[in-house]
């Protein structure tokens, strides 16, 4: 009983993270406040995208995924 509890409350909290963490006024700055991400594919195209400034550019060529990372867990 205890360890579903416990699971029900992880699940809860890490649902909440992603909003907490878009609401720290990423976008404050305007503009500013964001990064272009380049990467070059292996058939030499360049893949870009934007990001917020404090977070990193996360590429998985393997599966065409391009992507912002999170400043809690980075790129997984």
């Amino acid at each position: 009983m205890m360890r579903i509890l416990a699971c029900l409350m992880l699940a809860a909290a890490l649902s909440a993270a992603p909003l907490a963490l878009a609401s720290s006024g990423a976008m404050a700055g305007g503009k500013k406040a964001t990064k272009i991400c380049k990467h070059k594919t292996a058939s030499g195209k360049t893949k870009t995208w934007r990001c917020g400034k404090d977070q990193p550019c996360c590429s998985a060529e393997w599966i065409n995924y391009y992507t912002c990372g999170s400043k809690l867990l980075g790129c997984l």
